[in-house]
């Protein structure tokens, strides 16, 4: 009873999470509306995050449910961090998340080494890669880096708000598409890294048109 009432939430928030993501990525950015509904979108995140957490610990042991919990709630608080603390340092609460994070995600890798457990290659390693990148990326600017990667706030938060909302759209087209595992988890993935890509492309000559501007 208890894992089916988790089970309904975790579905609920996260097919909410899915349809409110869709309209903040449409939504006029730096507006109100965007920022308003952005931060629906983490509320709801943080319930599927929370969910899906309880019930890999209690109730199931698929390695890739706790990867992407991990790398999903990581991707949205630093997300949502990247915004408040725009070009300021990051403090040293973000600098231990960065750490657990990234320790938490190598050391249950091995432990399915050691296991020898049944999990899909393709999958672990891929969302154990992603949050070494992001983790890695965000250790190095805290310790060395700022400096020189301040700026690019921006391109931080559009990677680290889209990537949890693939990873939604990766668990849900997972679960509605079963048979076709490892591709209809892998491929809504794929497809939120082009997002990704053109949305900085577009960050980056709205920049451009911007400096142009400013000259003239």
């Amino acid at each position: 009873m208890i894992h089916q009432f988790n089970i309904l939430i975790h579905v609920v928030a996260g097919t909410l999470g899915l349809l409110v993501g869709i309209f903040v990525l449409i939504a006029p950015k730096a507006t109100s509306t965007h920022v308003r509904w952005g931060r629906y979108f983490l509320y709801l995140l943080s319930v599927v995050v929370i969910t899906g957490f309880l019930g890999w610990l209690f109730f199931r042991s698929d390695p890739f449910l706790f990867l992407l919990t991990l790398l999903a709630g990581y991707n949205g608080y630093t997300g949502w961090r990247a915004v408040r603390l725009k070009e300021k340092r990051a403090t040293i609460i973000d600098f231990t998340i960065a750490i657990l994070a990234l320790v938490l995600g190598f050391s249950f890798l091995v432990f399915l080494y050691i296991a020898e457990d049944n999990w899909n290659p393709n999958l672990v390693y891929s969302a154990v890669g992603a949050l070494g990148l992001v983790t890695i990326y965000d250790i190095s600017k805290y310790l060395w880096l700022h400096a020189y990667l301040k700026k690019g706030w921006i391109y931080e938060h559009i990677y680290k708000i889209i990537s949890p909302f693939g990873a939604l759209l990766s668990a849900f087209m997972g679960n509605v598409l079963p048979a076709y595992q490892p591709y209809s988890q892998m491929l809504p993935n794929v497809l939120c890294w082009l997002l990704i890509l053109v949305m900085i492309w577009r960050q980056v000559l709205k920049q451009n048109n911007q400096k142009v501007a400013l000259k003239v």
